[in-house]
């Protein structure tokens, strides 16, 4: 029987997937963590050139070992590797390993607000989840946000059938909700992509912006809230261009002009959620956006933090280093939200 401190050690560990994170195999992730663990052995310390990733990468790879190998092998290894992540100068809160059995960070950093988080990547394919999820978009602290999106709705409408063809229909303008389970109006970090994916947009999709959406670039999402520790209820999502720009078949993207028009906005979202620290911009067209905007959030004390964007298609061209750059940047907007709160 596990004591309950190194099963809440383990636990966290498992939290940070080393196989999604940094390597696609236990036999991949061995040769990656390879000069390391002979510094170790050669040395009895973790040696200092280990960024955080991969010191987590090492515990979630003894964790998976020691299971593989029957139990009983944490030990001297583990608590070096532990020891180097709580000391490491770029770890934040969250990364630090729990101290005892309720040492469970995202839970101590959590609001109070109402939540139904998913235990998964991709849960609304859950349609009973999904169907839960929606009956709470009108919940208080999400509410005004979700009801600005009707009027964002109704504007660019407004602006389409006034530029359509006489006589001609115009297309069905999409702009999904924000998800009760992030802060809303009590967000303190917002996340901002390109435009909506076809899963958040349309009538077969969510219908909101979410981690939880079943695509590959939310899935990535979800997993670096998961990894960095930065809790979902901090979180909160949008887009440069709020709009749905595809069509029933596949994404688009945007065009300069839908940029330039999405850039206003971001800034009355923000008036919305006055406790955003942090915006971090994942993508070309979010980088963009927030550099349009550069004066009035420096005004508004918003740091602005440029990540890759989260697609799997970015990540197989950059053989996974886009999605470290973007843990590393939840971890760094978690850390000066905690600052910011001292």
């Amino acid at each position: 029987m596990l004591n309950g401190r190194l099963q809440a050690q383990i636990e966290w560990a498992l939290a940070y997937d080393g196989y999604r994170r940094l390597a696609a195999s236990p036999e991949k992730l061995e040769r990656l963590l390879r000069s390391a663990r002979n510094s170790y052995r050669t040395h009895g310390v973790a040696p200092n050139w280990c960024g955080v990733d991969l010191l987590r990468g090492w515990a979630f790879y003894l964790v998976r070992a020691d299971h593989f190998s029957g139990g009983g092998t944490l030990e001297d290894e583990w608590a070096t590797v532990l020891r180097a992540v709580k000391n490491h100068p770029d770890a934040a809160l969250a990364d630090h390993p729990p101290d005892d059995v309720s040492g469970n960070t995202v839970a101590r950093l959590a609001t109070d607000l109402p939540t139904q988080f998913s235990s998964e990547p991709r849960q609304h394919k859950d349609l009973a989840f999904l169907a839960a999820k929606r009956e709470r978009l009108w919940e208080a602290h999400v509410a005004p946000i979700n009801l600005f999106v009707d009027q964002v709705r109704r504007e660019i409408e407004a602006e389409q059938a006034a530029a359509a063809s006489p006589g001609s229909e115009p297309a069905e303008v999409l702009v999904p909700y924000v998800d009760p389970d992030s802060g809303g109006t009590r967000a303190k970090v917002l996340l901002l992509l390109e435009s909506p994916a076809r899963p958040a947009a349309l009538a077969t999709g969510s219908g909101m912006l979410s981690a939880d959406n079943n695509d590959g670039s939310a899935e990535n999402v979800w997993l670096a809230y998961e990894a960095s520790g930065l809790p979902r209820t901090y979180g909160l999502h949008w887009n440069a261009v709020p709009w749905f720009v595809g069509s029933s078949d596949r994404n688009a993207g945007v065009t300069n002009a839908q940029v330039e028009r999405g850039r206003p906005y971001l800034l009355r979202l923000l008036n919305l959620a006055p406790d955003v620290r942090v915006l971090v911009a994942l993508g070309k067209r979010a980088r963009e956006s927030a550099a349009g905007n550069h004066e009035q959030l420096t005004a508004r004390g918003i740091r602005v933090l440029n990540s890759p964007h989260p697609s799997p298609r970015w990540r197989n061209r950059t053989e996974g280093a886009s999605l470290i750059e973007i843990n590393s940047h939840f971890v760094e907007a978690l850390r000066i939200v905690l600052d910011a709160e001292v």
